[in-house]
């Protein structure tokens, strides 16, 4: 799952290097911007067929891929 939000994160954002550093602040390194951060919501409800509200979602699920990753599983999981 990480290695496929990692792919998202690159494709929409053209940072690379992610997977070298999964633990990479995305948000303090101006890797997500607003619109970027739309995108990989849209991207990850289509990929993983899950609903993000995200006034829902504390800020800090969207720092790092792994914290990415753990939010995308407890959505899954409902």
């Amino acid at each position: 799952m990480k290695k496929r939000i990692i792919e998202i994160i690159e494709n929409l954002t053209e940072f690379k290097g992610l997977e070298k550093n999964p633990k990479i602040d995305l948000i303090e390194e101006d890797i997500l911007d607003s619109l970027s951060f739309i995108e990989l919501i849209a991207a990850l409800e289509d990929e993983y067929n899950i609903e993000i509200q995200p006034t829902q979602v504390d800020a800090d699920s969207w720092r790092s891929v792994e914290n990415i990753a753990k939010l995308v599983k407890k959505l899954e999981e409902k």
